[in-house]
């Protein structure tokens, strides 16, 4: 099965203890009634490297994807809808045997500021997922102007579940992390049908340059857990 990876949510405060190298907002969660949107690119290697903090290899042909989905929220967690790009990492496997993960860049609705603190570059957006029988079709758009949109039609669904690894470097921390993502949903096939940047110059999307990767798809129903993000220890 293609979908090996999915997710992030920036991490909500619970109120509950952590230790001094851990931000108070740091903490596990989980968030019910997904709906994703994934279609598959590769990036600029260049851009890639300029991105990824130093101890972190992307995997081999600059794999990775870009989507968009709809979160009902959860314990503690508003709801909201987020888009991001995220590049495949070499030697970072999960349990479950998907690739680890980098985000490159990510817009949301309301966790954008939580999300820049684990090390990304963030963005407040308006982002959006639709569908119409079994078309689906992602907009984000940031300060009022389109950044990007995509279709894809979506085919057969099953039960699936998995795991990945996201890794960071928070600024509350000073060495490496990982956030670990559990889900369970149904996984359907899908086959894109259309995408476009809408971004120049300096975005990092338009530094990026993704460019199709041939694969889609689409979850729905899923509900996912994440770990705070867990400092690894200095090599």
């Amino acid at each position: 099965m293609h979908f090996r990876k999915i997710l992030s949510a920036g991490a909500i405060a619970l109120g509950l203890s952590v230790g001094p190298t851990m931000a108070a907002d740091n903490v596990p969660f989980v968030v019910r009634g997904n709906t994703h949107m994934l279609m598959g690119v590769t990036f600029d290697d260049a851009a890639v490297r300029e991105i990824l903090p130093a101890g972190l290899e992307p995997a081999e042909g600059m794999s990775g994807g870009i989507q968009v989905y709809n979160s009902g929220g959860g314990e503690g967690v508003a709801a909201y809808s987020r888009s991001y790009a995220w590049v495949d990492l070499a030697g970072y496997d999960s349990i479950t045997g998907s690739k680890g993960r980098y985000i490159l860049w990510l817009a949301d609705t309301a966790h954008a500021e939580k999300m820049g603190e684990i090390g990304y570059i963030t963005t407040a957006g308006d982002v959006s997922l639709g569908e119409t029988d079994e078309s689906l079709t992602g907009v984000v758009k940031v300060g009022g102007a389109e950044v990007w949109t995509g279709s894809v039609e979506a085919g057969d669904c099953g039960a699936g579940t998995g795991s990945i690894n996201y890794h960071s470097i928070p600024k509350w921390a000073d060495s490496m992390a990982v956030t670990q993502y559990a889900f369970a949903g149904k996984i359907c096939g899908a086959k894109m049908t259309a995408i476009e940047f809408k971004v120049s110059g300096d975005h990092p999307l338009a530094k990026l340059n993704p460019q199709p990767a041939g694969w889609a798809e689409v979850a729905r129903d899923l509900s996912f857990s994440a770990t705070p993000a867990m400092p690894l220890p200095k090599k």
